[in-house]
């Protein structure tokens, strides 16, 4: 890996690590667009969202498989609003079934990040583990300044150039 990369690498690494949570999109099976966020955890590169049926989000994520991911720097933080900061994922869906030995794992890592309150909506039915797998994505740093995320373990990155 360049040293560009383990540079690029890290900035994105520390964009993550300032949020709890994650704004994404998704669609219906109508193509409807819906935004939202939820709390995240993160392991081996993929995204962890637990997530309620009461939530129309559920039901898009479920029935139409992908989402995309939004990390971008605070308003206050950013020299130029129309340049600022962002990480763009785009995810594919996969729900972590409640017999599958990564859910209490991932719950446990829940509980660890987020407290008491995950306790008492792993005894709630309507709630679900989705994991969400980076396919691609997109890190903008600012004007004319944007990169190509293809793996997700930000390893790859290439520099999009104007033609």
């Amino acid at each position: 890996m360049s040293t560009e990369t383990e540079s690029l690498r890290a900035e994105i690494e520390a964009l993550i690590e300032r949020f709890k949570t994650v704004q994404f999109a998704c669609v219906n099976e109508n193509n409807e667009p819906l935004a939202s966020y939820a709390p995240f955890v993160r392991q081996d590169g993929d995204f962890y969202i637990y997530v309620s049926a009461l939530a129309p989000h559920t039901a898009y994520l479920k029935t139409t498989p992908v989402a995309s991911l939004l990390f971008i720097e605070e308003e206050q933080a950013s020299r130029n609003l129309f340049a600022r900061l962002r990480l763009i994922l785009r995810c594919a869906v996969l729900e972590v079934g409640r017999d599958s030995q990564d859910y209490e794992a991932m719950l446990d890592r829940f509980a660890d990040k987020f407290g008491p309150t995950i306790a008492m909506l792993r005894q709630l039915p309507d709630f679900s583990l989705l994991r969400l797998e980076i396919t691609s994505g997109r890190f903008v740093k600012g004007f004319g300044a944007a990169y190509t995320v293809t793996d997700k373990t930000f390893n790859q990155l290439q520099q999009i150039t104007g033609k």
